[in-house]
């Protein structure tokens, strides 16, 4: 970023600040690696079987060739194996703990009852937590990560995390892009101290903008390559990163089609060449690799993008962060060079018949303050996180609108447990994303903005959190409990 752009974005003019030579320095600061694409593309495994069991434990592991990474591992892989599973299933999985710390397994995006959700007062520190819930939702790109307060981040960071894949019969009737053809991508950064992957967020990490790393890992292998055919493929993408959003898009801007979110299809396809993805969210999207690629290479990227933001994020990054929100940067390659071609599969123009609420079947808004406390850190309507508190009440049944209004510098991506909800709209020109035109579960509330959604609460009833899904935010405090009665 330019020094005049840098002064600009935090807010001061010219005059209102002395700068040291320091500080000056550390303007340009470390940036995102750029990606050499030497490494292969990891595929996770799936969990098969009616009964399952995730085995948490640490390990230390080689991330590539040159970063060693003192991990936490499910069944002994990064990411965890992908769990797929049919609308109706009855699900038995046992989590068993040995990571030394506490934890508890949060099934993002599924709708549950309360004690099989994951809420942090269900976190244990030795031998198993059993769950079984049937799953009674549409077909979706979904995940499982662990939850304890305080400590979600670096479990999630240290490679606690993996894919649910739900199928139902509505989708099977697209007959979407399959098998070799449809490739889980989680996307996460790393910071990297010499050899070592480093967690070690200091108090602006915490406080500011969380913990943004310089090394980009896709299924945590480090910029990596993979093959495909020409023709279409489908990618389920994962922003699984503590803090960082993408702005995805390929190299050449060649346009590419979203087709589902964090709550499954779409009600129509839509074509995009670049798409924001927060931490948390999700995006199916198609990709035919027959066409607008040259030299048989499609990068895929994250585009440079502004994140609006007052004098604090301009600030830390002054203080020696370095790694911005908003930079550029590559993620992977894909390789055209084999000679399978998926030529059968034809882009259908309806997905999926989503029948989402209307305004007017809202009983009640509710304003949900974002705010930063001075001595608090981020707060939701003035109050940091309490175990056993509950700071709203919500009938079964009922159709509430929230309005998040985020009055801090920073981004906030607001995940409510238990439902999926439909945005309605958010201030100033941002205007929706392709993915908002569907189910959503975690929705990305930019500085000073205001994002209204809709959402009905049919969930079981009992107790469960919303909270800021930047990982940083929700350990500090950025979380808070909703109760169905």
């Amino acid at each position: 970023m330019k020094r005049k752009d840098f002064i600009k974005r935090i807010g001061f003019g010219a005059s209102a600040i002395t700068f040291s030579p320091l500080l000056i320095s550390c303007l340009d600061g470390n940036s995102v690696q750029k990606g050499d694409f030497q490494l292969p593309l990891a595929l996770p495994s799936e969990l098969t079987g009616t009964n399952s069991t995730l085995n948490a434990s640490p390990s230390n592991i080689q991330i590539g060739d040159s970063y060693s990474l003192s991990a936490f591992q499910f069944n002994d892989s990064i990411p965890g194996p992908s769990i797929r599973k049919k609308r109706g299933d009855t699900v038995q999985i046992r989590f068993e703990n040995n990571i030394g710390q506490e934890s508890i397994i949060h099934w993002h995006g599924l709708i549950v009852p309360p004690d099989m959700d994951g809420h942090p007062r269900d976190a244990f520190t030795e031998g198993s937590y059993d769950y079984e819930y049937t799953i009674n939702q549409r077909a979706g790109t979904y995940w499982y990560h662990p939850h304890p307060h305080r400590i979600t981040g670096p479990q999630v960071y240290r490679g606690l995390a993996g894919f649910y894949l739900v199928e139902d019969g509505e989708e099977q009737a697209l007959n979407l892009p399959s098998g070799q053809h449809e490739i889980p991508l989680v996307i996460q950064d790393r910071r990297i101290s010499g050899n070592e992957i480093v967690y070690n967020p200091s108090i602006p990490d915490r406080m500011m903008s969380g913990f943004l790393g310089d090394l980009i890992l896709v299924n945590g292998v480090p910029t990596p390559f993979h093959d495909v055919g020409p023709g279409y493929y489908r990618l389920r993408i994962l922003n699984g990163s503590n803090a960082r959003i993408y702005n995805l898009a390929f190299e050449n801007d060649t346009p590419f089609t979203v087709i589902g979110t964090d709550g499954g299809l779409l009600p129509k396809p839509i074509e995009t060449n670049e798409l924001l993805l927060a931490p948390g969210e999700r995006a199916d999207i198609l990709v035919d690799f027959s066409t607008g690629f040259d030299q048989d290479r499609a990068r895929l990227i994250s585009k440079l993008f502004d994140v609006p933001s007052g004098g604090m994020m301009g600030m830390q990054n002054m203080m020696g962060s370095g790694y911005e929100q908003g930079t550029g940067f590559s993620i992977m390659e894909f390789r055209i060079t084999k000679s399978d071609a998926n030529t059968s599969f034809e882009l259908p123009e309806q997905l999926s018949k989503v029948e989402l609420p209307k305004e007017s079947d809202a009983r009640t808004t509710r304003p949900i303050q974002l705010d930063m406390q001075m001595g608090q850190g981020h707060t939701i309507n003035g109050r940091l996180f309490e175990m056993e508190r509950v700071d709203v009440e919500v009938n079964q049944g009922d159709t509430e609108i929230w309005e998040f209004i985020n009055n801090t510098n920073f981004p906030h991506p607001m995940h409510v447990h238990a439902v999926h909800f439909k945005v309605l709209g958010r201030s100033g020109n941002r205007g929706l994303l392709p993915t908002e035109t569907g189910w959503k579960d975690t929705v990305l509330v930019m500085p000073s903005e205001r994002v209204r959604v809709i959402m009905k609460f049919d969930a079981p009833k009992g107790l469960y959190v919303f909270h800021c899904h930047n990982l940083e935010h929700e350990d500090a405090g950025m979380m808070a409990n909703f109760q169905i009665h």
